[in-house]
């Protein structure tokens, strides 16, 4: 066996040197590329929680203002029979009063109603509104602080 000489000696250990830098540079992309993996699968969750959340926004509007839109109807029926209560000519006194009694009391009930969906509306725009203020998810304010 020859011993090593310097310049033989020399040339392994850079040699040597020059791969064990490289696995190192290896383990770093591998490392980087880990990294950026995770942060994808993060960014897609988020994407995802982002889009349901946008879904029920959309639901919980549609469903507000199709109660919003019934409260108005209601409110325009119970107009219109105030206005056939103060109109309506009967034989009798009685007849007319009764009439425009049940009129009215139908009127009531659909201002009831009506009240019904505005707050149920109400309440529609408040979940959307807390939907905003989640605890524990990123880049929202919970409602206590």
């Amino acid at each position: 066996m020859d011993p090593l000489t310097p310049e033989l000696y020399d040339g392994e250990v850079a040699s040597k040197v020059r791969e064990a830098a490289l696995d190192g540079r290896e383990r770093d992309a591998d490392a980087r590329d880990r990294a950026a993996d995770l942060r994808d699968d993060v960014a897609a969750m988020r994407e995802d929680r982002l889009d349901r959340r946008e879904a029920a926004v959309d639901a919980l509007l549609a469903r507000a203002d199709e109660r919003d839109r019934l409260a108005e109807l209601r409110d325009r029926r119970a107009e219109q029979r105030d206005r056939a209560a103060a109109n309506r000519i009967s034989p009798t006194v009685e007849e007319e009063r009764a009439a425009a009694a049940m009129d009215r009391g139908r009127s009531d009930v659909d201002r009831f109603a009506s009240g019904v969906d505005r707050d149920r509306s109400a309440e529609d725009r408040a979940a959307l509104l807390a939907l905003g203020r989640e605890p524990g998810v990123p880049g929202t304010r919970s409602v206590s602080g």
